[in-house]
């Protein structure tokens, strides 16, 4: 099950394994919430999903449409944690799709140790990761 916590950055989402489209319904129903919070104020998102598995269709559908919400109502900029390929494929192709790529990164944290410190300096301070290898995407 995903989970979203607050942070002094906005929000950190932790969601590994296999969603359900239940499951995804309910993690963005409680996103939501939190962001309401804001009220429309700008934040950051890290999303970690080391260890995701390939989600089902209506999952995915879920997702990209909180990502699309997301940047309606404040998200200024995100950075998705990941260890596989495919994650990587899927996630910029959603981003893609619906609207968000321009302000989210992706770190493979499988072959960066120093993943999370440069995930939080993209959503605080904009400091670029590197998108060498989205191009290809």
């Amino acid at each position: 099950m995903a989970e979203n916590l607050r942070t002094e950055y906005g929000f950190r989402m932790n969601g590994s394994g296999y969603i359900t489209p239940a499951e995804a319904k309910a993690w963005f129903e409680d996103l939501r919430m939190k962001v309401a919070v804001k009220k429309g104020r700008a934040f950051g998102l890290l999303v970690d999903i080391r260890g995701q598995k390939a989600n089902p269709p209506e999952t995915q559908e879920i997702i990209k449409t909180a990502m699309g919400w997301l940047k309606q109502n404040g998200m200024a900029r995100s950075t998705v944690v990941l260890d596989s390929t495919v994650a990587r494929l899927m996630m910029v192709r959603m981003a893609k799709q619906s609207g968000v790529y321009e302000w989210e990164r992706y770190i493979d944290a499988s072959k960066d140790p120093d993943w999370e410190h440069k995930a939080i300096d993209w959503i605080v301070n904009g400091a670029e990761p590197s998108k060498e290898e989205d191009a290809a995407a």
